[in-house]
């Protein structure tokens, strides 16, 4: 088992901003989430629940319902007399993710392919302006900008698929894929491929083909593999820390 980080990192912008008008739990839980997925607590961070609640400015008892709300959830591991440590990630398990995404996007795609929707269709629009934000954003050099716009691409289809049960399953996989993208943002190849996917899977609903949109969301998540779980597994072996097996 790999050594844990164990000092925090950074206040997030916000984290100690008072609140009210919701329940002091669900605050704590939101904002430990969010700097989970935003690498603010970065993976395999060790911290006790009172420090948490110190950056959060709030009193121990509603952080710690959160923190066992986040452990059911696998976002955070608690370590017996040791204290808190955010999950790690591995390529392994983002492979599972992965193959996850993909089952649930292909069946997304290929539900709203069959609609035959016209080509004036707001559903198409949306999908196409999340590829112009994309490609807005690489002309810029702006990474972040970049993944922002490719998870509203990919949020897009699952909630457009009218599928309530697809789109619950896939958001909860997909905040995974979120947290090791935005890790290995830097260190991956010129997106620009991907951008040129997602306008092929677009022409292929608007084609109203579902097998075509099917194989191409397919080979684009395979493609997204490809790319990412190599740096996750140089990543663990270069600094220890994104795994914990």
């Amino acid at each position: 088992m790999s050594r844990p980080t164990r000092t925090l990192p950074p206040t997030p912008a916000g984290l100690t901003e008072a609140e009210t008008g919701e329940p002091l739990t669900d605050i704590a839980y939101r904002k430990v989430k969010s700097a989970i997925l935003d690498g603010s607590l970065p993976p395999s961070l060790l911290a006790s629940e009172q420090q948490i609640a110190g950056r959060l400015a709030m009193s121990r008892t509603p952080v710690h319902q959160a923190i066992v709300r986040l452990q059911q959830e696998g976002w955070i591991e608690l370590l017996p007399r040791r204290g808190v440590m955010i999950a790690p990630i591995s390529a392994p398990d983002m492979h599972d993710v992965y193959e996850a995404l993909l089952a649930l996007e292909v069946a997304a795609v290929r539900r709203l392919s069959s609609w035959g929707a016209p080509e004036s269709d707001p559903t198409l629009s949306a999908l196409e302006k999340t590829c112009d934000d994309g490609d807005a954003a690489l002309g810029n050099g702006d990474l972040p900008a970049w993944a922002a716009a490719d998870d509203r691409f990919h949020a897009s289809l699952v909630d457009l698929s009218g599928n309530r049960h697809i789109t619950r399953l896939a958001r909860s996989v997909m905040e995974q894929a979120q947290r090791a993208r935005l890790l290995t943002l830097k260190l991956r190849p010129h997106p620009g491929a991907s951008n040129a996917d997602h306008r092929a899977i677009v022409q292929a609903i608007k084609a109203g083909d579902p097998d075509l949109a099917g194989e191409r969301m397919r080979a684009h998540r395979q493609r997204g593999m490809d790319v990412l779980l190599p740096i996750l597994e140089a990543l663990s072996t270069k600094r220890g820390f994104l795994s914990n097996k």
